[in-house]
Parts: structure tokens; sequence; C-alpha cells
């Protein structure tokens, strides 16, 4: 393993060189840089590949390598994208060179997604070479994850034929207290920016102050009628649909939450919030929320500027749960700022990325075969998360090619992702490469499967 490893570990060194950030156009030649980087790895390993362009998105990745007709089919997802990065924003090192340090890898990326996407593209290609893959593989690599892909329904529904899989696998995620995982529901949600205007253009704050609706302070009464002190959402229609948390599920929660090293340290934070009553597994996984992402009014550069602004924009993240429905809270909401902004301000409100919350069949056989090989590989009982965040593209498979996903994040809770000094245990990266080697060579499912599954796998395939 250590040999494979450090090719592993050169590879992502490769990989993390390249700039892939996906909010910023002026990255656009790293994002070319990438794919093509990609496309050659994927070749070299003797995938066929196929580069599927976007109206307005980055490129997406194709990559198939079919075994045998009596083989299942196993779809990898994962993207290239990531967050910026720049070390003055606090990182010890370059973000985008690959640095070693207290057994750590860290860099931009080494873990969301580039790090775990890496572990089962290396992986595979090894099993080709050693002629012991055990499925027939497809990747999807995409570009745009960290934004929203406005265009991905409509590419998977373009390509259904070439997507078709018996199961989906995700692995772009924390384990939970460092011990394998298995994520049973993701939230949904959305982004959304509203703009607030109450004048042509900013004042006198000496001339018209207290005389003149001032876009922060209405901006502020407005997030005011939002908000609990509690940090709940005060407005009642938001809750709605939100399925009912069961005892099983909170009797997990709170074991995962009593296993867990102190999570106000891990955050950074000094304290933790929630609902009354709720644990922290149960309200980041299975409440929904409403964050403020940004807030942008009046002046805030060096000295001050004695105005009174007359604009103020906050741009908002929406998190729901099962059984809600994005486009049901959105309309909610639109409802809401209508109601309650005063006549006198004119608005603005634009939504995107809507997405729906996912729940994950637990009674599928491939579940109990992974559940069954996290625990030899990792030696420890296999948790199962009810996770905060989300991946849009797990609900749209499920919509368009009707196929289950396993969600087996590979990297350690403290890896810092979206942060500074983003990093990969190496221990962890190890057993990432040894599950993924495990879960796709010829000897995993096959062990833990039954008869009958074959049996159904076969006959979808039109075999006897």
């Amino acid at each position: 393993m250590t040999n494979k490893f450090e090719e592993y570990k050169k590879l992502l060194a490769e990989f993390v060189k390249l700039k892939s950030v996906s909010t910023d156009p002026k990255f656009q030649p790293e994002i070319r840089k990438t794919v093509a980087w990609l496309k050659k790895k994927l070749l070299k390993a003797e995938f066929e590949v196929e580069i599927w362009n976007g109206k307005t998105t980055n490129p997406i990745v194709f990559a198939s390598y079919h075994v045998s007709d009596e083989l299942d089919t196993v779809l990898i997802y994962g993207h290239y994208d990531v967050q910026p990065a720049a070390k003055k924003d606090g990182w010890k090192s370059e973000p985008y060179d690959l640095t070693l340090r207290k057994n750590k890898l860290i860099g931009r990326g080494v873990v969301d997604n580039k790090g775990q996407i890496l572990a089962h593209v290396f992986t595979a290609g090894e099993l080709i070479k050693e002629g012991k893959l055990g499925h027939n593989l497809k990747f999807l690599i995409e570009g745009n994850e960290e934004t929203g892909n406005d265009d991905l329904a409509d590419t998977m529904k373009k390509y259904k034929g070439k997507l078709d899989c018996d199961v989906l696998v995700v692995s772009d995620g924390e384990l939970t207290n460092n011990k394998p995982t298995i994520e049973v529901s993701l939230r949904g949600g959305f982004n959304c920016t509203l703009v607030y205007k109450t004048g042509r253009n900013n004042l006198h704050s000496g001339i018209f102050g207290g005389g003149v609706p001032n876009a922060g302070a209405e901006m502020i009464k407005f997030l005011a009628k939002v908000f609990n002190a509690d940090n709940s959402i005060k407005y009642a229609e938001f809750y709605r649909r939100a399925d009912i948390i069961s005892k099983p599920q909170i009797r997990n929660n709170k074991r995962l939450t009593r296993e867990a090293n102190d999570l106000a340290e891990l955050a950074g934070v000094k304290i933790l919030l929630g609902e009354k009553g709720l644990d922290f597994y149960t309200q980041t996984g299975l409440r929904p929320t409403i964050q403020i992402t940004g807030l942008k009014v009046g002046y805030v550069d060096q000295g001050y500027a004695n105005i009174v602004p007359a604009d103020a924009e906050v741009r908002l993240n929406f998190r729901i749960v099962a059984s809600q429905k994005a486009e049901a809270i959105a309309k909610s909401f639109e409802k809401f700022v209508k109601k309650v902004t005063p006549k006198f301000v004119e608005y603005e409100l634009k939504f995107s990325g809507l997405h729906d919350p996912v729940k994950i069949d637990t009674e599928n056989e491939y579940f109990d075969a992974v559940e069954k090989l996290l625990k030899k590989v990792y030696g420890s009982k296999v948790n199962r998360k009810n996770v905060g965040g989300a991946i849009p593209f797990v609900g749209e498979v499920k919509k368009i090619l009707g196929v289950d996903t396993l969600m087996i994040p590979l990297c350690n809770e403290d890896c810092n992702m979206h942060g500074t000094d983003e990093n990969f245990d190496v221990d962890l990266a190890l057993k990432a490469l040894a599950f993924s080697e495990a879960f796709l060579g010829h000897t995993c499912i096959a062990r833990y499967t039954s008869t009958n599954w074959k049996r159904k796998i076969l006959a979808k395939k039109g075999k006897t």
C-alpha cells in the first residue's frame, strides 16, 4: 500500500495544483486545464472518456469502463471545482501546493472533492491494470458543485442512456467521530438574494439622518422578523411539511453526539446553538434552517462615510428537510417578503439552485453490503448520519435514473472543508484507498449480497 499511496499522493499534488475555482470567471483557464488533466488520467487508465459541455456551466467529465455484461454497473460522482483560497486568508502554506504537515495532507480541494474522488479514480486504474475490477464502472465528475449546476438535470436527461447504472456512489463528506460512516439523508435548499432600496441614492447623514428611511435599518428590521432569539425561524410557514423526527433517529443522533469530540472546539466557536431539546446532529441533519451568508450595506472601507444608505442586500441560504419541497418553500418566502416589507421600500428577490432533500433507502442490498465492508476495513461500528449539507446530483439521480445512492464519506471530521488549511488525515487517506480497493475489487459485493439479489440484477439486464 505504501507505494500505491505515494503514487496517489503524487497525483493528488498535481490535481490540487490546478486552481479550479468555479465561483470566479478569471479561473476559467484553470478549469480547462483541470478537465484536460482528468481526461488524460482516465484515458491512461483505459476508460472511454467524453466531455459534456453545459449551456452556461463548466464541462462535465464522463468516463466508463465495461468489464462484463454479467456484472452490475456502479456510477461514481464527484466534482473537480473548489472554493477560492489564498494564503492571506490564514493558510500556513500556499493553498494550491499540496503540503504534508503533522500527518495531514493540506491543500485546497484535498478533501472537497479532489482527494476523495481521486481515491476512486486511482484505485480503479490500479484494479484495471491488475484485472481485478469487479464492476462495470462509470465516473461523472462535474465542475459546478460549489456554485450550483443549473445545467445538470438537463444534461443527465440528455445522456440518460449512458448514465444507466445499478447504484450511485458518492464520497464527498466527512466521517462522524472519525469512524466509518454512511450518510442516510441530505438536506435540500437554495440560495436567495434580497435587495432593499429606500431612495435614489445615498444621502448626507447630517442633513437627512433621522428624517428619511435607512436601507440598512430596514433590512435589519426585516431580518428580525425572520429569526427568533433562539436561532429558530420566526415565520411558522417555513416549518410546514418538515418530517417528524422518529425516536430511533433521535437515539442514533444522541449517541453520535455523546461519542463526538468537543464539537464547539471543532467548529472554532464558544457555544453550540439549537432548538430546545435537540442534539447537534439532529439539529443540523433533520431540522430546516435559514442562514445569513452575506450582508452588504453602506460604506465599510477606510475611514467613515457619513451617509444614509439607499441600498442594502442580504444573501440567505435555506436548508430544508424531507418531506419539504424547495419550490414550495421559495414561494412561501416570496409571499412573506411581500407581506412584511414596508410600502416605501422597493425590493428585488432572486432565488437560485433549488433542490429537494434526499432520503436514502437503507434496506437495499448494496447498503447492507457496504456497511459490512466498511466495518471490516475500518475495524469499527459504522455510523449512520443525517447530513445537513446537500449534493443536488443525488436527488436528480433518483428522479431521472431511478437508482439508490451510497453516500460514503472518506475524510476526517476536522478537515476544515471550505476553510483555511483544508486537510486529509494520512491514516484516513490510506483507509480510503483500502476501502475503494475492496469495494471496486472483484470480492466486494459478491461476498456480501444474496443469490436473490444477483438474480434480480441479471433479470434487469435480460439474462436468465
